[in-house]
């Protein structure tokens, strides 16, 4: 409801209360349209004020949420800088493993010397030409009884290609008993480990 009409309501209402009072003077007595009239008045001057109550609320404005872009590209960590990469990879041994047995004596040891030559022909024909980086060592074990090598065969070994170096091994197998000749020297019966070392030229 407008201003004007509430006034205007109020206008004609306060004059009919004034004309029935007048008139009533005299007898000072309330009739029942005296009192609907003064319940009329409060009525609006109560509709009044919720009017403006409401209209306050309605101009209440709503906190806008913050769209500001962000760059996260400039923040700026704390975390520590990288440690540089010190692992350094073993280098491959080339030297056969330890067996137990005593290493060959002297006289043995000339005897695999001179015959050095089948051992560089199993390197090179079983090995090199299977992988020509092959380097490696083995350790024979030798029998020798009557002043005689009985036999010979790879114990143990250490090869930079397993698979070529499998093929050396059966070489030397194959051939170490017949090349090695004590010959005149005198060696004692029991069994004794020869060491040999293979890495290409």
């Amino acid at each position: 409801m407008g201003m004007s009409s509430v006034a205007r309501s109020m206008s004609y209402v306060m004059s009919y209360v004034a004309s029935q009072v007048a008139s009533r003077t005299r007898t000072c007595v309330s009739t029942p349209r005296m009192a609907i009239a003064i319940g009329a008045i409060l009525c609006l001057a109560g509709c009044r004020g919720d009017t403006k109550g409401s209209g306050a609320d309605s101009t209440a404005t709503a906190i806008a949420p913050d769209t500001t872009p962000q760059d996260l590209s400039k923040v700026q960590t704390a975390l520590p800088p990288a440690a540089a990469d010190t692992f350094t990879p073993p280098k491959p041994q080339t030297v056969a493993p330890r067996v137990d047995y005593p290493p060959a004596p002297p006289a043995l040891m000339a005897s695999v010397e001179r015959e050095q030559a089948f051992s560089k022909f199993c390197f090179e024909e079983f090995g090199q030409k299977v992988d020509p980086s092959l380097r490696g060592g083995v350790a024979v074990l030798v029998t020798v009884a009557d002043n005689v090598v009985q036999d010979a065969k790879v114990a143990n070994s250490r090869w930079s290609a397993k698979a070529a170096g499998d093929q050396v091994n059966q070489c030397l197998n194959d051939k170490a008993k017949l090349a090695w000749k004590i010959g005149d020297a005198t060696v004692k019966p029991g069994k004794y480990v020869v060491q040999l070392s293979f890495r290409g030229e």
